[in-house]
């Protein structure tokens, strides 16, 4: 990809800078006026040098943002989730000088606020009105270098603590070109995303993607199961964004969209059921995409056309090094550690099909050394969640009362009591497999981006450690 690649990406006509951007909530004109007036903002507080954090799901004010630092203005950086805490945490962390917001946030001293107003023609509070840049002139050339990190994000948390990962032109805005090419999408798709824009699979495919397509996108973020049904035959979408929590959460619905054309999964994988359930209601396969913050897109799949394995995209090579996925791909964050020929080696298990796929086996890290010997808790997992009173499961390991091995627990999604639980595990499960610990719960844990939160969950199940005697939730 060439600086001009991009250059070209977001060059629009005057006829185009009318249209939607944000169904009700703003065009592309006024997305380019607002990017004009962040980057007229940066460059009068040059002195403070540090990213401006992009405390909001505001795709509008993401995207101008974006923008905006392409264009030379400031680098940017996403918190790990929009509490105050996760907020100024990331602010100390990257030295920022400023947080773009829609809510009031308790920030550090010295951080300024930048208050996004209701109407995003009106900017925000500490700039005055600029003429803007409505014929998106800001764009005459790309300021950055292509592969210059201007974006940092963090990672869901979902095997530990979130870590900050940057993010070249080539990376992120490459990407976006590419799903735009791989899945045809163009400026008369409607995308309706129910996962946050923060993280970045919400990030490329709810705000970047429909930008470079010329796309409209349906405000804000529905979640439950009616909401997200009738927002999706209001705004007549035809691009769904969701994640395996939402699939699930709508293969208990009865509902119709018949004017979908695409549908896309990310963030865990989609069990097959959920996903087949969702194409017989709307006649669309679901597209899982294969990826992680660090490494971007690797590859797609879809169950409904009978894939298991996972197809990589094009521009993505790989290979299979003992038992685990390497790639090397445009859309590696910088500071990945590679080999020479370019590789970097992921911490999944896979398994070459032979065909130019490859088929996964869960992760390294759920390798753990039970009684003297190595189990797969991915393997436990999948056993445990076939079972008829199981609606989810998440297979663990704490450290034993000896501290030299480890010790299986499982978080379930269930109305079963333990005694059963016990008896029907016994039947699925090895002697040496079964949890020592089982705590019931309403849903599993989540982070802000919809991925298992691995912190949370141990902390629930150091609760029910710690006291034996209490009863399952």
């Amino acid at each position: 990809m060439m600086p001009s690649d991009i250059t070209n990406a977001f060059f629009q006509s005057p006829k185009a800078l009318a249209r939607a951007y944000i169904i009700g909530r703003a065009s592309y004109g006024e997305v380019f006026n607002l990017a004009s007036r962040i980057h007229s903002w940066s460059l009068h507080e040059r002195k403070k040098r540090g990213p401006l954090c992009l405390a909001t799901p505001d795709k509008a004010s993401l995207m101008a943002a974006v923008l905006a630092s392409l264009a030379g203005g400031p680098l940017l950086v996403l918190p790990a989730s929009l509490s105050d805490n996760a907020i100024s945490d990331t602010c100390r962390v990257v030295g920022a000088s400023a947080v773009l917001s829609d809510q009031p946030v308790q920030l550090p001293k010295g951080v300024q606020s930048l208050m996004i107003q209701r109407n995003v023609t009106d900017g925000f509070a500490p700039l005055a009105k600029t003429a803007g840049d409505a014929g998106g002139k800001l764009f005459r050339h790309l300021v950055r270098r292509i592969d210059e990190p201007f974006l940092w994000l963090y990672t869901g948390g979902s095997t530990g603590a979130p870590k900050l990962w940057p993010k070249t032109p080539r990376n992120i805005i490459g990407e976006a070109l590419n799903l735009k090419s791989v899945f045809a999408i163009n400026e008369k798709d409607i995308f309706l995303s129910t996962v946050m824009p923060l993280h970045i699979y919400g990030l490329l495919f709810s705000v970047l993607l429909p930008f470079v397509s010329g796309a409209r996108i349906a405000g804000g973020i529905p979640y439950f199961p009616r909401e997200i049904i009738t927002t999706a035959a209001r705004t007549r979408c035809t691009i769904f964004v969701g994640s395996p929590v939402h699939y699930r959460a709508l293969s208990t619905s009865l509902f119709s969209l018949s004017n979908l054309k695409r549908a896309f999964s990310s963030g865990g994988f989609l069990e097959k059921a959920h996903s087949l359930y969702f194409t017989r209601a709307t006649g669309t396969g679901v597209v899982e995409v294969y990826g992680s913050t660090e490494t971007g897109g690797i590859a797609i799949r879809c169950q409904a056309e009978g894939e298991s394995a996972w197809r990589p995209f094009s521009c993505v090579r790989w290979r299979v090094a003992g038992t685990r996925l390497s790639v090397s791909s445009p859309f590696l964050s910088p500071n990945l550690r590679k080999n020479k020929k370019g590789f970097f080696t992921t911490g999944d298990r896979a398994a070459d099909s032979g065909d130019g796929t490859f088929v996964l086996h869960g992760r390294t890290d759920g390798i753990v050394k039970i009684g003297g010997k190595r189990v797969d808790l991915t393997a436990i997992e999948q056993k445990i969640k076939s079972l008829s009173s199981i609606m989810d499961a998440w297979v663990l390991s704490l450290p034993s009362k000896s501290g030299r091995e480890n010790e299986i627990a499982v978080l379930v999604v269930t109305e079963a009591g333990l005694p059963y639980l016990r008896k029907a595990f016994a039947r699925v499960l090895e002697p040496t497999h079964m949890p020592r610990l089982i705590v019931g719960i309403s849903a599993l844990p989540l982070t802000p981006s919809g991925k298992r939160d691995h912190q949370a969950a141990l902390a629930i199940l150091s609760q029910y450690a710690s006291n034996p005697t209490r009863k399952m939730q």
